[in-house]
């Protein structure tokens, strides 16, 4: 090529390449999501699954590990076995033909920092994301809500942004900011807090200082990304506007319940304002959260009112996602930092120990009314084979986060995506959770 042919060249391609960087400062029209859902349910500061999916019976010359099996035995329904504790009856019995429990699934620490990052990243190392980001990143990363968090552990390693809110009111002010979101004292709508000229010249004001910022030749890719997202989630009024729609009205919402002595938790609510969430279209996954589980004193008197509350607000969530027909989209995993010890301690209550479970929970699922995985009367985890999935000392493996994850990521289409790169876990056994 000459040389005037190759600057004509090079000037047509330095031009296209800066029209395709061109800032766009108006949402694309609003397409909601409509694909699979992704939810997780962290129970922090680390669950009692001996009393819940993994139930322990005290043994002759052993600690007592646990006060119910002095008088009751240990139940079955289906091919899953729980503890007669707390509200464990009614949630198996409902639910068992659509869950798949994980039993011994080792995070290796009784570091709740540890447990926390192990079981909901699948590594005990920063930097990594959670299952959810991976999700939403793979599969709606151009919603404006796409990942909701309400609480504990949020990483994205930069895949994707996460929202976390948790007040209606709040929400109602965002997406209409010329209003006021309640009624004064007497009762009266509250007149517009700006005029809509005033509203209109703050967006432009706004969109100006956007297309700055866009402009800027030193911006990181990454960064003009984010701004972009933070941009279109701001001019989507279309679709923030569906999403006040079907947002749940005030007395509709619980608040804060007290679920025992030590622990409030508004996990209800959380359920109610992510069924909406999925409805509008907006967002593809979300993390619920509830505290409290870390109950090293009086463990039963604050352990079994707090099990029962989540159980019962699981079964709200599945009451709702049918209402709103969206049940058969969702993939529900519910998990904890770690386990608790299998005795009590001084006080009656019950210390860290790194064994836990993993419940996966889907409507209709052919892989449910199955449990994967062994503990030992003493609540130690048993080596698994990947291929058969039975106890096997020899050829087989303790099941960690890294198994869970990667049998879960490749169940949802992420393995191998281009949200797994860099991300994958190698030299790692596949089980296979989901023949």
């Amino acid at each position: 090529m000459q040389r005037r042919g190759f600057l004509k060249a090079g000037l047509f391609l330095g031009t296209a390449a800066l029209h395709l960087r061109t800032p766009r400062l108006y949402a694309a029209p609003f397409e909601g999501y409509k694909g699979k859902l992704l939810v997780t349910l962290q129970c922090d500061g680390g669950w009692d699954v001996t009393s819940f999916c993994d139930p322990k019976t005290n043994q002759p010359g052993e600690k007592e590990i646990t006060h119910w099996s002095k008088t009751k035995e240990t139940q079955n329904i289906g091919n899953l076995i729980y503890a007669p504790y707390a509200n464990n009856q009614s949630f198996f019995e409902k639910h068992y033909k659509d869950m798949l429990v994980i039993n011994g699934v080792d995070m290796q620490t009784n570091s709740h920092t540890t447990g926390v990052l192990h079981n909901w990243s699948g590594r005990n190392s920063e930097g990594f994301p959670t299952l959810t980001a991976m999700f939403a990143a793979n599969n709606a990363p151009e919603q404006p809500l796409s990942y909701i968090n309400f609480g504990g552990f949020a990483q994205t390693a930069n895949l994707i942004r996460f929202s976390r809110f948790q007040n209606v009111g709040d929400l109602t002010d965002l997406l209409e900011p010329e209003y006021q979101c309640c009624p004064n004292d007497n009762g009266e709508e509250r007149p517009p807090l700006k005029r809509s000229q005033e509203i209109e010249r703050i967006r432009d004001l706004r969109k100006q200082k956007t297309r700055r910022m866009l402009e800027r030749i030193d911006l990181l890719g990454r960064d003009k990304n984010n701004l972009q997202a933070f941009n279109d989630a701001l001019t989507s009024k279309e679709s923030l506007k569906e999403f006040k729609s079907y947002l749940p009205k005030s007395e509709e919402l619980e608040g804060n319940i007290s679920v025992s002595t030590d622990t409030m938790s508004n996990l209800r609510d959380q359920i109610k304002l992510t069924a909406a969430a999925f409805q509008s279209g907006l967002t593809s996954a979300a993390d619920l959260y509830i505290g409290g589980f870390d109950t090293h004193s009086t463990h039963d008197s604050l352990h079994e009112p707090l099990l029962a509350f989540t159980t019962d607000a699981i079964q709200l969530f599945w009451q709702i996602a049918e209402e709103k027909g969206i049940a058969d989209r969702i993939t529900l995993v519910i998990g904890s930092d770690f386990g608790r010890t299998p005795h009590y301690n001084g006080t009656d209550g019950k210390d860290h120990w790194p064994i836990g479970s993993v419940v996966l929970m889907e409507k209709n699922a052919p892989w449910a009314n199955k449990v994967i995985g062994n503990t030992d009367e003493g609540h130690n985890a048993q080596k698994i084979n990947p291929n058969t999935l039975k106890i096997d000392e020899k050829n087989g493996t303790v099941i960690y986060p890294k198994h869970v994850h990667k049998a879960v990521r490749r169940y949802l289409g992420i393995e191998n995506s281009s949200v797994e790169e860099n991300l994958e876990f190698t030299n790692t056994e596949d089980f296979n959770l989901f023949a």
